[in-house]
């Protein structure tokens, strides 16, 4: 398990204001400009190139963790880096003040993204003034490409994950930029992305890093994906929902991803943190972040077997389950009678006897070759069936999902049409469990008012970065709090 990376940042606004001062009173010879410091063709490809691992990176980073913890995926009594506060019942509201020494668990995502979006925007500005050569090469429209991806994609989850954000382009006035809500902000995203198709030259390379590319084909099918999925993001349920075109989405979707996008580990470089901590083993076989009861609760489907919270009574474990049709389950999860960081006083309705094992790889996931699990064929298999179900066909929606390898592989009963979207809760909480990018299941749950109550429906922008635009914080989160999920919720 690996060490948290502690994250020290400039605020956005003041770092792209810093960043774009020219007309300097004196000269520092020690701490050349970026325009030197990217003088070299060379140098620009190195910039754009890591930043397309930095973004993979960090679409399967640590700080997935806490969206899958408020999606009731994982579980927690442990207080070490906030992750008790991101499970526990009631929901709490999100600490978003810079006095918390864990705001890094709401403020990472905004930092990381936005240095994506800052480092596309030097490419952008440069191909705009003159031509890369990698050699005798001209490799100009390929790295535009690649930024455009960049910067929609990560403008993207910025939409998805928080209330609003910053649009920052390679010619804006950061002197004069304001927050945009959400939907804004993903449709500046998903018009990038569209850009960065068609923009994208037939001899297209972008490395994911040095030992894993995609050409033009497989660079389209992804972005593609990403942009319905990007889109799906807008719903944050209820009846604010009209301006998703579904059939967008299935249009996309069937010009996206055919097999699963997982581009092997490399060593330091490329490999999924997330699942890294959330398939931790302790030495008596317990679970570090273990399942939440929500997954055997489904399993089983007999609350009086596996309740949708662990009993209170101190004296009551749980049984193993042993009659599910799901032939997956035994290779995806473990039964222990050990609830290792489990805290009683913390509330024993948190405790849970399962955990992950289908990736789990001798707790170490970084290593060379193992797959990354970005964007599988599973997830976009229920993607197209969750817009059918919205598109209002909900036999096209079952039949997509009796299609997808998941279902066909668990041995289950066919999918119906009066049944697709209990289905769908259990394929996104059964088979895509730590199996996509950061926020796949809180994505879908927050879609379709499956959130317990209270849960904050996004994040607020962080604090620190309020403190310098000078706005008072605020936050979300709470039964009766702003933004907070108050559906029927999964139980």
């Amino acid at each position: 398990m690996k060490n948290i990376t502690k994250i020290f940042y400039i605020p956005l606004l003041l770092s792209f204001i810093l960043l774009s001062c020219e007309d300097l009173e004196v000269e520092n010879l020690n701490q050349p400009d970026a325009e030197r410091a990217l003088s070299q063709d060379s140098d620009l490809i190195s910039l754009i190139d890591g930043t397309v691992t930095d973004l993979f990176s960090d679409l399967i980073g640590f700080y997935g963790i806490y969206l899958d913890g408020l999606a009731d995926q994982i579980t927690s009594t442990n207080a070490y880096a906030d992750f008790w506060g991101f499970t526990d019942q009631p929901r709490r509201i999100l600490n978003n003040r810079t006095t918390n020494s864990d705001l890094s668990a709401i403020s990472a995502h905004w930092s990381n993204y936005n240095s994506h979006i800052y480092n596309a925007n030097v490419i952008l500005k440069t191909v705009g003034e003159r031509n890369i050569l990698d050699g005798l090469n001209d490799v100009t429209e390929a790295k535009k490409a690649q930024a455009l991806f960049i910067r929609g994609v990560s403008l993207g989850y910025l939409g998805m994950i928080y209330d609003k954000a910053y649009r920052v382009e390679e010619s804006t006035d950061v002197t004069t930029i304001e927050f945009e809500d959400y939907s804004k902000i993903i449709d500046y995203a998903l018009n990038d992305i569209a850009l960065a198709i068609s923009t994208a030259p037939a001899s297209l390379k972008m490395p994911i890093h040095v030992s894993f590319s995609l050409n033009k084909d497989e660079f389209t099918k992804l972005a593609n994906s990403f942009r319905a999925k990007i889109l799906m993001g807008k719903k944050r349920g209820g009846d604010a929902d009209e301006t998703i075109d579904y059939s967008q989405v299935i249009s996309w979707l069937d010009q996206g991803i055919t097999s699963d996008f997982d581009p092997p580990a490399k060593q330091s470089v490329l490999y999924n943190n997330s699942q890294d901590w959330m398939t931790y083993t302790l030495s008596d076989g317990s679970g570090y972040l273990p399942v939440d009861q929500k997954i055997p609760y489904l399993i089983e489907g007999n609350p009086s077997k596996q309740p949708a919270d662990y009993p209170t009574d101190s004296s009551i474990i749980l049984d193993e389950l042993t009659n599910t049709a799901d032939s997956r389950i035994n290779s995806y999860f473990k039964y222990t009678t050990n609830f290792g960081f489990l805290r009683e006083s913390r509330g024993r309705h948190l405790f849970t006897n399962y955990r992950h094992i289908r990736f789990f790889t001798d707790n170490n996931r970084n290593r060379d070759g193992y797959s990354t699990n970005v964007f599988s064929k599973a997830e976009h298999d229920y993607l197209k069936a969750e817009a059918q179900l919205l598109n209002g066909d909900a036999s096209s929606s079952a039949n997509t999902i009796n299609n997808s390898p998941g279902r066909i592989s668990s041995g289950l009963p066919a999918v119906t049409a009066l049944s697709v979207q209990n289905d769908l809760l259990y394929e996104y909480s059964i088979e895509l469990h730590l199996n996509g990018t950061i926020g796949t299941n809180y994505f879908f749950m927050r879609r379709h008012n499956l959130l317990q109550e209270g849960t904050p429906l996004h994040f607020p922008v962080p604090a620190d970065e309020l403190e310098i635009s000078g706005i008072d914080p605020y936050t979300f989160g709470s039964v009766s709090g702003n933004a907070s999920a108050n559906g029927p919720g999964w139980k």
